[in-house]
């Protein structure tokens, strides 16, 4: 037992160095700060913290109670929201709890294919299925990779949906909400804004802003672009009308105890992004249409150059061959990335590479480094140089790189 305890901690320590030596493009992956990191390895994560602050099932909540409503007072601010709950443990329990608050059984819902970049939560084949609701598709515009606002637009007038899903897991560029709200309001459709991935731009203020723009309810998983633990919030501006279906949905539906040490974790990141957001989500942003551009000029089929690439963290890109296997290939040169498919791909053939810039913007990297990276990934990709080549220079550009920016680097910088 003792030997299988020291492989254990082998394997964490060898797991920790490796990925201290990666380049790690996965969009839907950050790092954490030393303070949100510390916070998950605390007696919170021992305790039970069932129900809603100052009304727990269990006692010994006091200093708890404060942590929650520090970070739901932060929540509120960045994400412009009157009520903020977030106890859902993930992103996809935060869209569990929005379905229960919005929809009821066998209404009509308007969601984003997968193949047209909708996360599978929001589509038949998910959790949404569980909810006894008819599922139909929003039309897409594949050349500039968004929903395609004139036939989504008819499609609301013609069939009056009970609710739309916005929101993706390729999110290149905002979302037209104001224009939806409009025919919305007429068939009286509410609009669920999943930003998962990017809110992180948004509570940076450099993303569209979903509540002010017309969502009814905002969802999310906090350890994309926003680099907290993972973990889910719930938003909303219309408090009276929702409330008390997501706290229903929350306890007893959907959880019981919600991991308080995450919470204090996703507390501790909100208060720095208060001080830090914008400028971590400016450079984010900056990183990813020079990533883009870079790539592009080195002959690599990057989407949308008519549109500079990107608003956002994310570049997709066509590898014209297996996205699996160019996966692969830039993994053993210590390049993370990941696959997906393209809208036209066979759902099992995907060519598409999915990358972000949020994790390496963390580590202090510019729009040169993206350059670099670039010439990396073409190397790879393109030029055919063994991995192994490319490996040892990505090994040492990452040594150089260790700090993570845009955050308190200590708790003494953060109780000062």
């Amino acid at each position: 037992m003792r030997k299988q305890h020291c492989n254990i901690w082998n394997y964490i320590n060898q797991h920790s160095r490796y990925r201290s030596e990666c380049l790690n493009l996965i969009a839907s992956e950050n790092l954490m700060s030393p303070g949100a990191q510390a916070a998950l390895a605390t007696d919170l994560g021992n305790r039970y913290t069932v129900g809603q602050v100052n009304k727990r099932w269990y006692p010994g909540c006091v200093y708890y109670d404060k942590i929650e409503k520090e970070a739901v007072t932060s929540a509120k601010k960045l994400f412009h929201a009157q009520y903020v709950n977030l106890q859902p443990i993930s992103g996809m329990v935060a869209n569990m709890v929005a379905y229960h608050a919005l929809l009821k059984p066998h209404d009509l819902v308007l969601s984003l294919n997968v193949k047209h970049s909708g996360h599978y939560s929001h589509g038949i084949t998910g959790i949404l299925s569980l909810f006894d609701v008819r599922i139909e598709s929003i039309p897409f515009d594949e050349k500039n990779y968004t929903i395609d606002l004139e036939k989504t637009v008819k499609l609301i007038q013609r069939k009056r949906p009970n609710a739309i899903i916005v929101g993706t897991s390729e999110f290149l560029f905002p979302t037209p909400l104001k224009e939806l709200r409009k025919v919305c309001d007429e068939t009286d459709t509410k609009i669920l804004y999943d930003a998962a991935h990017v809110s992180g731009l948004i509570a940076g203020q450099t993303f569209q802003n979903p509540l002010s723009e017309g969502a009814d309810m905002l969802s999310m998983s906090t350890n994309k672009t926003l680099s907290a633990p993972s973990h889910g919030l719930v938003a909303c501006n219309n408090e009276k009308r929702f409330r008390n279906n997501i706290e229903h949905a929350i306890v007893p539906l959907f959880t019981s105890n919600h991991h308080a040490h995450h919470v204090a974790g996703l507390a501790i990141t909100l208060s720095e992004f208060e001080y830090f957001g914008h400028d971590y989500a400016t450079q984010v942003i900056k990183n990813a249409q020079a990533l883009a551009q870079a790539l592009y000029k080195l002959g690599i089929a990057v989407l949308c150059p008519h549109k500079n690439f990107t608003q956002s963290h994310t570049v997709l890109f066509d590898a014209k061959c297996s996205g699996a296997e160019a996966m692969k290939k830039l993994e053993k040169a210590n390049i993370i990335v990941n696959p997906f498919q393209l809208p036209w791909n066979h759902e099992n053939d995907p060519t598409g590479i999915r990358i972000g810039t949020n994790e390496v913007t963390r580590l202090g990297m510019k729009e040169e480094e993206m350059g670099i990276i670039a010439v990396l990934i073409s190397s790879v990709l393109l030029h055919r140089k063994k991995s192994e080549t490319i490996r040892k220079e990505v090994v040492q550009i990452r040594h150089a790189y260790q700090t993570v920016h845009y955050c308190f680097n200590s708790f003494q910088n953060h109780i000062n």
